[in-house]
C-alpha cells in the first residue's frame, strides 16, 4: 500500500512540514480479524503492518520502526505474556496497546507488568483506538 504523506502547518509560522503516516504493527493471531482491523486503521490514515505470531512481530520490531504496536493478547497465557515482554524490550520507544478479553481479572495489572500504554477490552470502537494511537504516536514526533 502506498504511504500517504501529508503537510502539517505550524500555527505560529504557517510553514508546512511533511509528515509520514504513523506506522502501526498489529499482532493478532486471528488473520481474518487482523485484516479487518488493519483495513479500518489504514482507512483512518495509519500505515499498518500485520503479523499473526509473536516471532514474526518480534522480527518486525527488530527490522522496522513503529510508533505503536497493537496486540490482541490472551493475558491468561504465560507464553503470550513472555512474548509480549520480548516485543516490548525490542521496541521500547513504541507505544504498546493491548486488546484483551474483558473477563480477565488483573488485566490492568498485566498491562503495567508488560509495560503497556493502553488496554482495550470489548466493546470499544475503532475511533477510540485510533485516538489513543494518535496520542501515542504524537509523543514520538517533534513539536513543530
Amino acid at each position: 500500500m502506498m504511504s500517504r504523506t501529508h503537510i502539517v502547518r505550524n500555527a505560529s509560522t504557517g510553514a508546512g512540514v511533511r509528515v509520514e503516516p504513523q506506522r502501526i504493527l498489529l499482532l493478532d493471531p486471528d488473520a481474518e480479524a487482523a485484516n479487518i482491523m488493519a483495513s479500518q486503521l489504514r482507512h483512518a490514515g495509519f500505515e499498518t503492518q500485520i503479523t499473526t505470531s509473536a516471532p514474526s512481530a518480534l522480527l518486525a520490531t527488530q527490522t522496522g520502526d513503529f510508533e505503536a504496536i497493537v496486540v490482541v493478547a490472551d493475558l491468561t497465557n504465560t507464553e503470550c505474556c513472555s512474548n509480549l515482554r520480548e516485543i516490548r524490550l525490542s521496541a521500547p520507544h513504541s507505544g504498546l496497546v493491548i486488546i484483551a478479553d474483558p473477563l480477565i481479572s488483573r488485566a490492568e495489572d498485566s498491562l503495567r507488568e508488560l509495560g503497556g500504554d493502553a488496554l482495550f477490552t470489548a466493546p470499544f470502537t475503532v475511533a477510540e483506538l485510533t485516538q489513543r494511537l494518535s496520542m501515542l504516536s504524537n509523543r514520538r514526533r517533534p513539536m513543530l
